[in-house]
Formats: C-alpha cells, sequence, structure tokens
C-alpha cells in the first residue's frame, strides 16, 4: 500500500467516493427501521475498500453509533479513529490470548465458538472486568457461530456463560438478498426460539439478525441491532427490481494513448480481440492490479464523452484497452478521463459483465487511484 495520497494530476485513475451519499443510504435504511433500532454500520475490509478513516466519521457524524468490523486490528484501527464513543464489534472475535487487548481498547467482541467463549470466560474472572459480549449462534448459514446443541448445552449449564455480560445474541442470513427464499424464514424462526431461551438467563440482550438485504426483508427480522454494510455503498440489498441505494462511488481512468488501425488487427495478450481497419484504441492506466478484474475481458464497457465504449481485449496487470471508434476524436485524446463506474453504470453493472457480485468488485478498488472524497453534505450528493 502506498503510504502517501496520490494526487489527481499524477494518477492514472481516480476513484470518487461521494459521503453525502453514503450518508444518505445509511438514513435511508435508518428510516426503514422501527424507533429503538440501532441502525450500526460494517465498515470492515477498510470500509469495503473506500477508506475507512473518511467513511466511518462521516457515519458517526451521521448518527451512527455503533460500528462493525471483521478483525482485532481493525477494531484497534478504528478506535483511534472514532474515539471512546460509539460501541465497535469485532465479529471474528478475540483470537485465545488477546482478549485483554480487545478489552483494552473498549472493543465488544462476537463469540462464536465454545473455545472463545470458555476463553473471554476466563479472562474476564482472572481480570475481574466486565465487558459486553456478543453470542452468535447459527440459524441456517453453517458459518460461524454456535449449533443448536451447543447453544442449548450452554444454556442448560449455569457455568457456561458465567462472567459474560451479553450485549446481544446474533445471527446471520444467508439468502436475504432473495426475498423469496424459503430458508429466511426458516432462519428467523429459529432466531426467535434462540433468542427467547437467550433472554431467560439475559432478559436485557438484545437480538440482531439483518444485515443490509435481511432489513428489506420486513420488520420482523430486524429486532434491535442491525448491520448493514454493502447497501451503505450503494450496492443493491435485494436482487432483482431497481435499486434504492444512491450511488456512492465513481471511477475515471486516464487515457495513455489512441491509436487507429491501419488492418484488421489483434489487440492485447492472447490476441482474443480482432478490431477493423480503421477502429480507433484508447488505452487507459488501469488494470487488474487495480480491481478492474481480468473477468471483464472482451466483457466490460465504459463510457467516454457519454457514449459507451467496450473493452477490447484481454485486461492487463496495469493497463486496459476501449474499442473507441465511436466517439468524435476531440474527446478521443491522451488525458482524457473515460468513465469507468458513474450513476448508470454501477459497481453492481459492472460485477454482472464480470460474472460476479458488487462486493467483489467494491472491496478489489486498487490502491494505486488518486481518492476524492465529496463532503458530507447534501451539496455533495450525485456522482
Amino acid at each position: 500500500m502506498l503510504s502517501a495520497p496520490i494526487s489527481p494530476e499524477r494518477a492514472g485513475a481516480v476513484l470518487t467516493v461521494d459521503l453525502a451519499a453514503l450518508c444518505e443510504n445509511w438514513r435511508l435504511l435508518n428510516r426503514k427501521l422501527s424507533p429503538g433500532n440501532d441502525c450500526g454500520a460494517v465498515v470492515k475490509a477498510n470500509a469495503y475498500g473506500l477508506g475507512a478513516e473518511q467513511v466511518a466519521p462521516a457515519l458517526h457524524d451521521a448518527g451512527c453509533e455503533i460500528f462493525y468490523v471483521a478483525h482485532l486490528d481493525e477494531g484497534i484501527a478504528l478506535r483511534k479513529i472514532l474515539g471512546q464513543s460509539p460501541r465497535i464489534i469485532v465479529m471474528h472475535g478475540a483470537n485465545p490470548g488477546f482478549e485483554k487487548e480487545t478489552f483494552r481498547h473498549g472493543l465488544i467482541p462476537v463469540l462464536s465458538t465454545p473455545q472463545q467463549i470458555l476463553s473471554w470466560r476466563k479472562f474476564a474472572e482472572d481480570a475481574d472486568v466486565l465487558q459486553e459480549t456478543v453470542v452468535q449462534v447459527d440459524t441456517g448459514m453453517n458459518r460461524l457461530g454456535l449449533s443448536e446443541q451447543e447453544f442449548m448445552g450452554h444454556m442448560n449449564d449455569p457455568e457456561r456463560f458465567q462472567g459474560l455480560t451479553p450485549l446481544a445474541l446474533m445471527s446471520h442470513l444467508a439468502c436475504a438478498s432473495t426475498p423469496d427464499h424459503p430458508l429466511n424464514k426458516t432462519q428467523l424462526e429459529r432466531f426467535i426460539s434462540s433468542l427467547s431461551v437467550f433472554r431467560t438467563k439475559f432478559p436485557a440482550a438484545k437480538g440482531s439478525l439483518a444485515n443490509s438485504s435481511g432489513i428489506f426483508l420486513g420488520d420482523a427480522w430486524h429486532f434491535d441491532l442491525t448491520r448493514p454494510g454493502a447497501a451503505l455503498y450503494g450496492i443493491a440489498p435485494q436482487d432483482g427490481g431497481p435499486n434504492p441505494m444512491l450511488p456512492v462511488v465513481g471511477l475515471q481512468a486516464r487515457i495513455l494513448q489512441v491509436r487507429c488501425v491501419d488492418s484488421t488487427e489483434t489487440v492485447g495478450y492472447g490476441a482474443t480481440f480482432r478490431a477493423a481497419d480503421g477502429a480507433k484504441l484508447a488505452t487507459v492506466s488501469i488494470g487488474y492490479a487495480d480491481g478492474f478484474l481480468r473477468a471483464l475481458s472482451n466483457a466490460g464497457t465504459a463510457r467516454l464523452d457519454g457514449i459507451a465504449v467496450p473493452v477490447a481485449g484481454v485486461v492487463s496487470m496495469d493497463l486496459l484497452t476501449f474499442d473507441v471508434s465511436n466517439v468524435a476524436g476531440s474527446a478521443a485524446v491522451p488525458g482524457a478521463m473515460i468513465d469507468i463506474i458513474f450513476n448508470t453504470h454501477t459497481v453492481d453493472d459492472v460485477a454482472r459483465n464480470a460474472g460476479t457480485i458488487g462486493y467483489e468488485i467494491l472491496t478489489s478498488l486498487g490502491q494505486r487511484y488518486a481518492r476524492r472524497y465529496l463532503p458530507a453534505n447534501p451539496s455533495g450528493l450525485g456522482l
């Protein structure tokens, strides 16, 4: 990772992050919830690649008081950015032996395994501390969380949760982006049952089930704490239908060279694209090292001077070629910027062309871009 900011003038590409749109997305999600529900923000993976140092304070200023990260080090870094006020929940919990570090930084670990629970219990008892935790139960994802047997074994043993101060019981939806998937209802029923049992021991414990997509399933899935992530950054929360979220990301790449092909010629590695006689090609300073996936070879599109231009050939590590034959010569010149991601060709659109999901495109955006942050106020809305 480069240590110093890159200026837009020097950069081969410019990534724009609209903090006002980001905050408005959080407000939209928050408005869908009942009063008293805490709408948090998932800022793991450096705020999905967009920069936690800029994204998290903007969301905090907008009213967000609970943040979610994946790893302990992410939580420690975020605590330095946000100060002591908000809750920061570490979804992967604390690795054995790092409970003290978690406590010292005021982080809330998610405890997903019997070993994590035992290690935290021992630390809390030995250090004589009270620290909020979140217990995760699996309801059908079969990824992280106590199995039903493990959960009931802990509930039936008066010592298993001794010394814990649970903020919430948590689970994770597997198919929330597909509203009519039967697993959504199954997981809801299992979570209601588990939460009811959990509250016999911890009456004040909150429930947390809904991610971005889960918020759109309806009130029954919301409980007390929601954990939106991708939707904050403009990714569509549900498959099919219109996307209610504002676009947050824009990406432009600088043209390095324009050439006209004198005869029918192939373009790029592997000679997979054949340019017609007289075709005009523009090569830009971006490639798969910058997160423009190789799967977009001969499949991606962009826009120059408002005109759609297709990817010509295989995506290289640092370079990418477009067929700009339909663009006027005055626009297709070295130094001009081609729009890669914009408000009508979003991260989700790029993902569809690549045969993947918006999450992968977003978190793959590279570190070599100059990054431009539009301010978190109404005047900053709209890329």
